[in-house]
């Protein structure tokens, strides 16, 4: 039996992308009161505009400790945690016999501000709640694209980070979920629009479901994620079949 989300509170860490107000969406609609969190008050403003229902709008920086633990002091006691910031647009590509030290650490971001997050949250989260935490189908999947072996530890580093939480902290139920190549988030935002014309038409003719992922697709699979009470330890791809091409 699922679990309703009616009257629930609902943490999401990251509006990067369409992806981020999707879920919101969804969640409100089932009756939640969402929580959304960025470091630019502005980036807030603009995601607030396009929401309704019951939705507060909080920033955080979430590289900093402090800053992400004063966050979760001030809002208090919540169900589920949807971590989908740090996106991998914004980490620094390099190829390995050229990458710096800094550009390295620089990668690893993405994992040390989850880790954050998560450490934080262990206070006041509901026992019966879930933590959803967000990587990359490269976990599945090499990618053709040079430069990204740091990024790719980032994502390896956040999917066994979470994995091993869903023991160490259970009965919260923490999952990970490796989206595929999706329209309308901060990596397709960086394309050129040749490049997303070029994306489009390989998705056609490459993958088995014949599209780009959708922000909804997403969406709903973190809903059956945070909804599901048996569901626990998954790293889940959600890529339109590219694992298998």
């Amino acid at each position: 039996m699922f679990q309703s989300l009616s009257g629930k509170k609902v943490v999401i860490i990251g509006i990067n992308s369409g992806v981020d107000l999707a879920i919101a969406k969804k969640v409100t609609e089932l009756g939640a009161s969402v929580i959304l969190s960025h470091d630019s008050q502005d980036k807030l403003d603009e995601a607030m505009e396009s929401l309704s229902g019951e939705i507060e709008a909080k920033t955080v920086d979430i590289l900093n400790e402090d800053s992400v633990n004063t966050f979760f002091e001030q809002i208090g006691n919540f169900d589920h945690l949807i971590v989908t910031s740090m996106g991998d647009r914004n980490m620094p590509r390099s190829l390995l016999a050229e990458m710096t030290t800094e550009t390295a650490q620089g990668a690893m971001q993405k994992f040390w501000g989850t880790f954050f997050a998560v450490r934080a949250s262990l206070n006041t989260i509901a026992t019966d709640g879930s933590i959803t935490l967000t990587s990359s189908v490269t976990l599945f999947k090499s990618s053709k694209m040079g430069g990204i072996s740091a990024i790719a530890a980032a994502n390896g580093a956040v999917a066994v980070f979470g994995r091993s939480l869903a023991l160490e902290i259970s009965p919260i139920r923490v999952n990970v979920i490796a989206p595929g190549l999706v329209e309308d988030t901060s990596i397709w935002s960086s394309q050129s629009e040749s490049e997303r014309s070029d994306l489009t038409k390989w998705a056609i003719a490459t993958l088995p479901v014949k599209h780009l992922g959708q922000p909804e697709e997403l969406a709903q699979a973190v809903l059956s994620l945070i909804t599901n009470p048996y569901i626990t330890g998954v790293v889940l791809p959600v890529d339109g079949g590219v694992t298998m091409v």
